[in-house]
């Protein structure tokens, strides 16, 4: 005798309503993701630019100019997607990692000038990629997120 299995069709996990706090929190998350979009897409922007000011630097730091150009691309797209609520915790990670490597350059390099600009931009990053974690985009299974595979039995 051959059972079919069963299907164990998944629920989308649904989100708590958010308090008053909650609300203000990303609220507030959202606003210095404002910001910090108006520091970092100008930044990362100017990074494209082969002849621009940002490529003397790289080169004097030892870098490849397709590192540079990377770094434009991480500081352009994570500071769009910080402003994005299911992006944010991805823009903000990747920013908060860009960060952490320019204060490694700019202490290393014996020029510790603006490590505290730095230190704030990438923690602000880190705290906004955090307030949104909750609303991170996440691909879905076709199987569903519980999706199991029963054993068919034979008797």
């Amino acid at each position: 005798m051959k059972t079919a299995p069963t299907e164990d069709r998944a629920v989308a996990p649904t989100r708590p309503a958010p308090t008053v706090w909650t609300r203000l929190r990303l609220l507030l998350a959202w606003v210095v993701g404002l910001y910090l979009l108006t520091v970092f897409v100008p930044q990362g922007w100017r990074k494209f630019d082969p002849e621009g000011f940002w490529s003397a630097p790289f080169q004097r730091w030892g870098y490849p100019p397709w590192f540079r150009v990377l770094v434009g691309i991480l500081e352009t797209g994570g500071g769009i997607a910080l402003v994005v609520p299911w992006l944010a915790t991805y823009g903000g990670t990747a920013l908060a990692l860009v960060m952490g490597g320019a204060f490694y350059t700019r202490w290393g390099s014996g020029y510790p000038m603006d490590l505290a600009w730095i230190a704030a931009w990438g923690a602000a990053a880190l705290w906004v990629a955090y307030e949104w974690r909750s609303w991170r985009w996440r691909p879905r299974s076709p199987l569903g997120t519980n999706a199991t595979t029963d054993s068919t039995t034979v008797g």
